[in-house]
This record gives structure tokens, sequence and C-alpha cells, in this order.
């Protein structure tokens, strides 16, 4: 007899390799939105190195990058729209307001927050930020007369 098909046996196998596929797969695309927010997170911090630099050029020129934002009057540059920008030993002060300024970023999906006086946030809108340790944020630490300011990712969970 001779029958055209597949046995049992031979259907078993083909599921369980297939199972052992799902489950060695499945892991690497749960965390993807992990992967994705915090890829974004990196371009952010880019943007503000690329925009710390392009700022303490423009203090270079003005020749105010080694004076502190304590400074009586306080430093400034004046931005290509016009904008004045507050600075701090050439760089950007980690204020809300003066990030806003030099970053194009949707508010509606990011919140630029202040930690404190000389650190600064950009985090999702979807979650709250109480300390630079929290996960899924961009810390701006502000720059003294001793060291370039710093900007770090803390990567999303």
């Amino acid at each position: 007899m001779n029958n055209k098909g597949f046995t049992l046996i031979e259907l078993v196998v083909v599921i369980v390799i297939l199972g052992i596929l799902a489950v060695t797969a499945v892991p690497k695309y749960i965390n993807l939105k992990a992967d994705a927010q915090t890829a974004t997170l990196e371009g952010v911090k880019a943007a503000m190195q690329g925009a710390s630099a392009l700022v303490y050029g423009k203090s270079l020129v003005a020749g105010n990058q080694k004076l502190s934002s304590s400074n009586n009057p306080q430093p400034t540059i004046t931005l290509s729209d016009g904008t004045v920008l507050n600075i701090d030993y050439g760089y950007p002060e980690s204020k809300p307001v003066d990030w806003r300024k030099l970053l194009d970023l949707d508010s509606s999906d990011f919140t630029i927050t202040a930690i404190d006086s000389s650190i600064v946030s950009v985090h999702p809108s979807s979650i709250d930020v109480f300390e630079v340790t929290d996960p899924c944020i961009v810390v701006y630490l502000q720059a003294t007369d001793i060291r370039k300011p710093i900007i770090v990712v803390n990567p999303c969970l």
C-alpha cells in the first residue's frame, strides 16, 4: 500500500523544531521597543553634543568662554535667529529653557527637565524623571571651569 502524506511522528518532529525556533527567536524581538527608545536617545545625545560644540565655538569668537554664569553681567551668545542664550564657561547652561532654544524636539514626544541647578535631562514625555540614575533619559551635566559638560544616556529598560 502506497499512501502519500506525513506520519504522525514526522508532524510531531516538525512541530517540535518550529517550537524550538520560536523559543530562541522571540526573546530577540520582545525588547525592540526599549532598544529603539535608547537609540533615539543616543540621537538626542549627539544633537546635544553638536549644539554645545557650536555654542562653544560662538563663545570663543565672543571671547567669553572662560566666564562663569555667576559673572555680572552673565555671559551670553546670540544665535543666528537672534535668540540670546546664557552660557557657562562657553557651554549652554543646564536650564530647560536654554535647551529648548537649541534642540528642535517635539514637546509631545520629549520633555526637558531640570534635575537640579547644574543638571538637565531629556526624556520621553511618557515617563517621569526624578534622579540622574533613572532609565531612559539623556543627562547633561553643566560645564565647570575645569571640565567640559558631560552628556550621558541611561538606557531604557
